[in-house]
């Protein structure tokens, strides 16, 4: 079985390291990449210790990043207003690595907390992640949750829904950011806006929904 999860995942990995949502040749637009999904998707790699695999999609994540990086300054130098076309896009072309302009629901903050938090437990545990040339994006990352204070910031979450605040977005940044604060530079005070807002809003989601299968679990303590 595990055998075959591994050839799955194969499947559907473009040659730069991206993984589509679906099958490659789909018609409806799965074939394109998402964030969230890549972060996911590298964890099957990472439980059979082949890391090699994972550093190549975790750089080409960073890499899309880097060619957007004008749009993150952007944001992180005017913050107002928040217009959905202004955040990190949340899926982007495999191949050329542009954003996909169609309407989505491209607010999902989870999705930079997730990547931030796999890359430090990454390098926590000696496996190096992080290239010379990474260092000032993963920086930006931080200070782009600053800018739009994540703590309060009404995204589409996992499940690309309406905009509203979402414990599982907040709470994967917040996780995120800890995991990242020993290598680039985290402000307390970001972590702990993010932990107060938790502890007001858990064990909802959110305030139209109780519970929600998007309230995975990421170790804050840590």
């Amino acid at each position: 079985m595990l055998t075959n999860s591994l050839e799955i995942l194969k499947a559907l990995q473009y040659s730069n390291g991206l993984f589509a949502a679906a099958r490659k040749d789909v018609k409806t637009g799965y074939n394109r990449a998402w964030i969230r999904d890549n972060v996911y998707s590298v964890l099957g790699f990472e439980a059979v210790g082949n890391f090699e695999e994972v550093k190549k999609t975790l750089h080409a994540l960073l890499d899309i990043l880097k060619k957007h990086e004008y749009k993150i300054d952007w944001m992180i130098k005017q913050p107002l207003p928040k217009h959905s076309y202004r955040y990190i896009h949340a899926r982007y072309d495999p191949i050329t690595n542009e954003e996909i302009h169609e309407q989505w629901g491209n607010k999902q903050n989870d999705s930079i907390g997730a990547l931030l938090f796999k890359i430090g437990d990454l390098e926590r545990r000696g496996i190096n992640i992080i290239r010379d040339e990474d260092k000032n994006i993963i920086q930006k990352l931080v200070d782009y949750l600053q800018a739009i204070e994540y703590w309060h910031d009404k995204d589409n979450g996992m499940w690309e829904e309406n905009e509203e605040v979402h414990a599982s977005s907040i709470g994967a940044c917040v996780a995120g950011l800890k995991k990242i604060k020993d290598i680039v530079n985290v402000p307390q005070e970001l972590i702990e806006k993010g932990e107060e807002a938790l502890n007001n809003l858990l064990p909802r989601e959110s305030l139209t929904k109780e519970v929600d299968l998007a309230l995975f679990v990421f170790d804050l303590s840590i």
